[in-house]
């Protein structure tokens, strides 16, 4: 503490009394340190130096004054020469002005850390209405300020990696773009998104504490692959972007992700366990992508997942055409919930025809959208849409229930003898969210339809991802009388394990044998033995995909039962599906004629169809 002497300080006078020859004896030395603030009085002396004629002991404490002053004395005894030039300023402003005055500074007493100080100045003056001495209090903010800092900072900053985080990051693009719309053409920056690969493999095999600790540590990783000028940010758990603030050629911004993919190459030690970890980046840039911030931060985030779905462990560039292609599916998906809502789709059917006598044996019911402004939408295109988003389960039960309601429409027409049973199609993603065996029976008994007269259709890949749940339910749905058929059969994985494992009636087999069909050649070997081998198991056999006369010639001549392909019919509407049923047929019978001695036949080719597509 501080050792005071005063010299020759005069007293302070009283307000009320100043210049009057009468002085009220009060103790303002006494008053003033028990004040909660530091107080200094000062003057301005003849030769214009501020002089401190009185000092508290709480403003000794906040200056850390601990030798002996001698008052009165120069500020630079109080507080360091910067620190008291600011502070003499404003007295001799006071002065000047003769009006009160309040501001705030900082001063850093030593080697001690920074202090944060707001004073309010209060001048004296004599009976003549000149300011004779200045009272300056001194408040003590540093602590708020601190906070206020620390505050700010965790409104900036990720609290894990101490990293800028989204809002920063967004703000240093702004300015990066405004400074390269100010240089013209020639400068150009760009976002690049950074996302860990498997990062939740880490946190469910070492625990969420050593994936902190492995973040950490993925950026001070990243730091090292950019330059000092450029922004490394967190966006979100397992996600990173660097902005490269100016670059001259876009190859500057593909060699820092060829540095990460590099750096990645080798192993993290976490916890004595070393780790091998990929990264998937998507780049955009003022260059190849907009110049709005959150248009480069959305584009790059685009393109991150392109990256990922691509194989994960590469980098990939915003282009415009993948993205409007991402748009225009996501609009399309928009409309195609809205279609199923409204019932604006339609069930057409394709027959499936005797190849023997030419009998029309069953349908199978495929959904068609016509879109009231694009017209007809490719099933190619809307149904692993619906798949994706899961609209699949609520156009799968419409189209379950409306081939119940077209089943009872002919039973009701023709009778249940000449009335043929409609093919529905299942995709995978219902059997998973929907109980199919309960939706089935369902619908049986709301249409009162024999369960003869639908069947379900499946493909390999819709067993391969829940056998155990799949195969429950078909055996459900088949004590419901409704036969299963294996669609596309041939192009899965492990077709010849299905057919004993699972309950199945009937095998389609898919185009793609029938496009290469030649007399003595591999698909038409393999064609042979599928067909001794579902003899022999009972199972029914539904060739896809005829388009021709000598196509189907030669599977009836090898002993194919049934078949369904443009060359009997394309698929039709109701209306045109009933005509089928009442008869006359519009195909006839095969000729019974050598396969070589079969015409040339031209048709318009069919066109192709979604595996599975209901």
């Amino acid at each position: 503490m501080a050792e005071i002497i005063e010299t020759k300080m005069p007293p302070m006078p009283a307000k009320s009394d100043m210049g009057s020859d009468i002085i009220n004896s009060v103790n303002t030395s006494a008053i003033a340190e028990y004040l909660p603030l530091g107080i200094l009085v000062c003057h301005i002396t003849p030769a214009n130096i501020v002089e401190t004629l009185f000092i508290n002991e709480f403003a000794c404490n906040i200056f850390h004054l601990t030798n002996k002053i001698v008052l009165p004395c120069s500020l630079e005894t109080i507080c360091h020469a910067n620190d008291s030039q600011v502070l003499a300023s404003q007295i001799q402003e006071v002065y000047r002005s003769k009006t009160q005055s309040n501001f705030e500074w900082s001063i850093q007493p030593g080697q001690s850390t920074e202090r944060y100080l707001n004073s309010e100045l209060i001048p004296l003056k004599n009976s003549n209405g000149e300011v004779f001495q200045v009272i300056c209090t001194i408040e003590d903010h540093t602590a708020e300020k601190l906070a206020e800092r620390n505050l700010l900072h965790h409104a900036f900053h990720d609290a894990l990696t101490g990293q800028p985080n989204r809002v920063l990051f967004r703000n240093k693009l702004e300015e990066a773009v405004a400074n390269c719309q100010r240089a013209g053409n020639t400068d150009g920056c760009a976002v690049l998104i950074i996302n860990i690969d498997r990062f939740q493999q880490i946190n469910g095999s070492f625990g969420h504490s050593a994936g902190d600790r492995f973040l950490i540590s993925m950026a001070s990783t990243l730091r090292r692959c950019i330059k000092s000028n450029d922004t490394l940010a967190r966006l979100s758990g397992d996600e990173f972007a660097i902005l490269v603030s100016q670059f001259d050629a876009l190859e500057e911004v593909e060699a820092i992700s060829k540095q990460i993919h590099a750096t990645m190459e080798q192993p993290y030690d976490l916890d004595g366990n070393e780790v091998f970890i990929s990264v998937s980046i998507g780049i955009s840039s003022t260059i190849s992508s907009s110049t709005h911030p959150e248009d480069l931060i959305r584009d790059a985030d685009f393109a991150m997942h392109r990256a990922k779905h691509a194989g994960k462990s590469r980098t990939e560039i915003y282009r415009h055409e993948p993205h409007r292609q991402a748009r225009s599916q996501f609009h399309l998906e928009t409309e195609l919930r809205r279609a199923v809502e409204r019932r604006e789709l339609e069930l057409y059917y394709q027959p499936i025809v005797d190849m023997k006598t030419g009998e029309l044996r069953s349908f199978e019911g495929l959904t068609r959208w016509i879109h009231k402004d694009k017209g007809f939408v490719a099933p190619n295109d809307f149904i692993p849409l619906a798949e994706e988003t899961g609209v699949i389960v609520k156009l799968g039960q419409w189209a379950l229930m409306e081939a119940c309601q077209q089943a009872k429409v002919w039973i009701n027409a023709v009778g249940e003898d000449r009335a043929v049973p409609i093919n529905v199609n299942v995709s995978g993603i219902q059997f998973a969210r929907d109980d199919v065996a309960s939706m089935i029976e369902n619908a049986l008994e709301k249409t009162d339809v024999p369960g003869k007269f639908i069947r379900v259709e499946l493909t390999e890949s819709a067993i391969m991802a829940n056998p155990t749940l799949i195969a429950e339910s078909l055996t459900r749905i088949r004590n419901l009388g409704v036969k299963v058929a294996l669609d596309d059969f041939g192009t899965g994985y492990s077709s010849l394990n299905y057919l004993h494992q699972f309950p199945i009636d009937i095998i389609k087999i898919d185009r793609s044998f029938i496009n290469q069909l030649e007399i003595g050649n591999q698909p038409y070997k393999i064609l042979e033995m599928i067909g001794v081998l579902s003899e022999s198991l009972g199972h029914d056999l539904v060739v896809e995909g005829l388009e021709d006369l000598e196509q189907v010639i030669m599977l009836r001549d090898m002993g194919f039962p049934y078949a369904q392909g443009y060359f009997y019919s394309k698929p039709v509407n109701s209306a045109a599906a009933t005509k089928i049923v009442l008869g006359p047929l519009p195909w006839g019978t095969v000729p019974e004629i050598a396969p070589e001695n079969v015409p040339e036949i031209k048709q318009e080719a069919a066109p192709k169809t979604a595996p599975g597509t209901p």
